[in-house]
This record gives structure tokens, sequence and C-alpha cells, in this order.
């Protein structure tokens, strides 16, 4: 996403190897010993599954605050760039929509739950409410937003967010009216918004098992694991695309819109085939007659801890650095010219160290596939009893620490 960037700031890493105040070698080692450990404590002490099942979704429904504060941010995503196509640099609308949309308001939901849902910008133009049966629809949308953010050459020209976003609306009235498909079914970032929101961090004791809980009550709608898989396998793609070894392997080729978008598919498609293979592995294995679809669907939210972990240290420091430019944004959101806060260019904090920031992404990226080893393993013992439950682990574990290594890699190496 460097192309619609416009601080310096450091993004998945810091500058290279040498910088990092461990050795590199002791950081893998040290995160594989982790996870290992983890299923470990798990295997000799969890042997009963004691997560409840209690598939969930939510009202779409809003209040007339939420209305009002969707339709302004409607408006901020559209009309900018319709009416001025002003400079990625000053526009509000890129930062409404990679700042505040895609990493922020995912953030809030640790604590606040889904925020998104309650200002839901398209519900106020489509919003067809009934039984959801499955988000293949909602999942393809999602894959050509994030194809538009990290492949496209100008994701934060405002101009071309505010059509991306008319042809969004268009495809989802369309789909609800001649498919009669529900808004959750069809809109990428209620969807995805909700799936974030699945891992608030309650006050109520048991903390850590409500979260696991709340993880685990997650809706079983068909095409929902896809969903997770490609949000892990978009970011996946785009930490790997930055670093200095996707470079020396490919060269100028990284900027070629054709090659990136091959890229960006093979790297979604590799996430979900080994996926479906440890599910295909941990059904073999176990000796049971399940069938492939139902186990694939049964351990996707598994993989949402790993998903969010991947989010938020992916944007961090968009987080952190960009949106400190947010007022200097609104003292002209449309490009008109005004200056409604008299106030300069700003100039951005660099306030923590690279070093610290590197430290916590780790802290963060260990942890969200900790709790994935978890949530497998509380699963695996549910449906293949704990004799059974460690050799369809095995799997898991090997893809986990596979996800780790190559998540510490893109954070490590700039």
């Amino acid at each position: 996403m460097n192309n619609y960037k416009f601080l310096p700031q450091v993004k998945h890493g810091i500058i290279n190897v040498g910088d990092l105040p461990i050795p590199f070698d002791i950081v893998l080692n040290a995160a594989v010993l982790v996870i290992v450990l983890t299923f470990v404590f798990l295997k000799t002490s969890w042997k009963e599954s004691i997560l409840t099942s209690q598939e969930s979704l939510f009202s779409t429904k809003q209040s007339f605050a939420g209305k009002s504060f969707g339709f302004l941010i409607l408006l901020l995503l559209t009309v900018p760039g319709l009416i001025n196509n002003e400079a990625a640099k000053t526009s509000i609308t890129p930062l409404v929509l990679w700042i505040f949309l895609w990493i922020t308001v995912p953030v809030l939901g640790l604590i606040f739950g889904d925020l998104y849902a309650k200002f839901n910008p398209l519900a106020l133009i489509v919003n067809r409410e009934g039984v959801s049966k499955n988000v293949y629809f909602a999942s393809f949308l999602f894959l050509c937003l994030t194809w538009f953010e990290l492949v496209w050459n100008k994701p934060g020209n405002p101009r071309h967010i505010g059509i991306v976003f008319i042809i969004l609306i268009t495809v989802i009235s369309l789909l609800q009216k001649f498919y009669k498909k529900t808004i959750i079914e069809v809109d990428p970032l209620l969807l995805l918004h909700h799936l974030y929101s699945k891992m608030r961090i309650t006050n109520k004791a048991p903390a850590f098992r409500n979260l696991l809980n709340n993880i685990s009550n997650l809706a079983h709608l068909k095409g929902m694991e896809y969903f997770i898989l490609l949000m892990i396998g978009t970011v996946t793609y785009d930490g790997l695309r930055e670093t200095t070894f996707w470079f020396e392997l490919f060269g100028s080729q990284t900027y070629d819109t054709f090659f990136s978008t091959v890229a960006f598919l093979l790297m979604n498609l590799l996430v979900i085939i080994f996926y479906r293979f440890a599910c295909f592995f941990a059904i073999r294995v176990s000796g049971e007659n399940f069938n492939l679809n139902d186990i694939s669907l049964k351990f996707g939210h598994t993989m949402l801890p790993i998903a969010f972990a991947y989010h938020v240290t992916h944007y961090l420091s968009l987080l952190l650095f960009e949106f400190q430019t947010v007022f200097y944004r609104l003292n002209d959101p449309f490009g008109f010219g005004w200056n409604l806060f008299n106030i300069q260019e700003p100039v951005v904090d660099y306030f923590i160290e690279p070093v610290v920031l590197w430290i916590i992404m780790v802290i963060v990226t260990l942890a969200g596939h900790m709790l994935s080893v978890v949530l497998a393993h509380d699963l695996s013992v549910k449906l293949f009893g704990h004799q059974k439950s460690d050799k369809t682990q095995y799997i898991f574990l090997f893809i986990t620490v596979a996800l780790t290594l190559q998540a510490l890699f893109v954070l490590s190496v700039a």
C-alpha cells in the first residue's frame, strides 16, 4: 500500500534484520517453542471441550444517530473524489476508508464490539434482512476490494475510491434484489467488522474463556471459512510483496498489475489449499466419517485470531501515525479550498521507536497464533475425542508454525 501512504513510517517491521534487538534466529526459535509448548500444555491438561458453540449473528438495525453518522461517512467516501479529484495527501477520503474503517474501527471493536454495524453507510441504501445462508458473494467482493487496495496502482485516489464504492453499492443492491441476499451475505465490510468484533475483550469473568466462547459462537454460514482465509491470504501477500526477498526474486515485475494480480490470487489460493488439506488430513487420521466441507466450515473460526493479528500488525503504523493528520484533512474535506480550523499541515510525531513497534507486533502475532491453537484443540476434542484429537491437530500445528514463521519474517525484513 505504499502507493497511497504519505508518511515515511515503518509499515511491517524495522529496517533490516541487523537492527533487531534480538538475533533473528533466536526470535524464530523462541516463537516456534512457544507455539509447540502451547500445544503440549493443551494436550496434557485440556482433555474436554469447555467452549460453547451457540451460533449468533446480529441485528443490522441502526439508530437515528447511527444512520446520520453513516450518511456522513458515505458522503466522505464518495463526494470529495467525484466533485474535486484532490491529491491523496490532503483528501479526507483515503483516511476515512483505509485508516478509520479499515483499522481504527476494528481496533475499537476490541472494547466496544461491532461498531460498524451501528453506522454501516451501505445499509442506508441496501439493508435486506432475513435468513442468511452463505457469504460467498461477500467473500468475492472482499477479494475485489482488497485487490483494489493492494494491486491497483492508485488505491488512495479519492475519485477511484468514490467510483469503487458506487460500484459496490450497485452490485450489493442488485444481489439483494435478484438473489434475495441479506446484507451480511453480500457486504464485505460489514462481515469483516462482524468477524473482528468476535475478538472483543470483556471484563466479565472468566475473561479469557469469554473471549474464546465469543469466537467459537461464530455463525457457520457457508463460505465463512473462505472469507477468514482471504483475510489471512491478502495480508500475507502484501507483507511478502514488500520484503527485499520478494523484490530480489521478482524484480520490476513486482509493480506490474497483471503479475501482481496473478501473485495476489495464487497467494490466497495457496492459503485455502493448505487449510483444506489440513482438514482432509484431520479426517483421515481420525478414522471418522466426516464430510470435508463440514469440517472445513467448523474449523474456520479457529483461524480468526490469526487473521486479526495479521490485520492489526499490518496496519498498526498507519493507525498510530497517519491518523494524526485527521484534523488537517477535515480542514477542507471536500476540496473546496476551505480552512475550517485554520491549521497548517501537521508534523507527524513518530512517538514510538521502531524497535518498540516491532516488539508489539511480535507479541500480537504470537498471541493470535496461540489463540488459534487453543481454539483448534478445543474443537478437535469436541469432534474427535481426546484420544484422537492429538493426531488430528498435528497438521494444524504445522500450518500454525509455518504461518508464525512467515509473519515474523515479514515483520523483521523490510
